[in-house]
């Protein structure tokens, strides 16, 4: 994949995001070409090859590319807090919503929950680094399935919470104030 800065090539791959997510708008994901793609953003399939290997990687780069603007956000701050962490992640989320209903109505959650898992893995060794990488993966599973279908559902809703709403709900969670078990022995 285009590591580099040329102006040119990085508006070729914008070009390229650009296309098959207006395909996306209008077509089935499965129905969709790296032909299609290439026509509609006037680049040939070398091109395409240039930046990604499948349409997978076009969605992957894009959500990769939310969650680590969102990253850049949360350095900014210090020191930081769960609220903070949740606000941003909704906030990313809401922001790049065209995105992800149509990554939602194209079935493809999975993606999401890929890219996820990456960005919580990275910021769990971060934050946590003295905890052992066998511990730091379970955590990383049990968040990412937690926080990706808790946002799926939030896509889903037909009435939805607000992004305040849903923040602050994620943060309850999160910090085991939301669900209460009582001992009743």
């Amino acid at each position: 994949m285009y590591e580099g800065n040329n102006p040119t090539a990085l508006n070729s791959r914008e070009w390229l995001i650009n296309a098959f997510l207006a395909l996306m708008e209008t077509k089935p994901y499965s129905k969709i070409t790296v032909k299609d793609i290439c026509q509609k953003a006037d680049l040939s399939r070398q091109t395409f090859y240039n930046f990604f290997e499948t349409k997978d990687n076009i969605i992957l780069f894009c959500i990769k590319r939310c969650y680590l603007e969102m990253m850049d956000e949360l350095k900014a701050r210090s020191p930081l807090s769960l609220s903070d962490i949740t606000e941003e992640c909704v906030k990313t989320f809401h922001k790049n919503q065209n995105m992800i209903h149509l990554i939602i109505s194209q079935n493809l959650e999975y993606l999401l929950e890929i890219e996820l898992a990456s960005v919580i893995q990275i910021f769990a060794e971060q934050v946590n680094p003295e905890i052992g990488d066998h511990s730091n993966k379970y955590g990383t599973a049990f968040l990412t399935g937690a926080i990706a279908h808790t946002v799926i559902y939030w896509f889903k809703d037909t009435q939805p919470i607000s992004s305040e709403q849903l923040a602050e709900l994620l943060t309850n969670i999160l910090s085991g104030n939301y669900y209460v078990i009582k001992d009743t022995l």
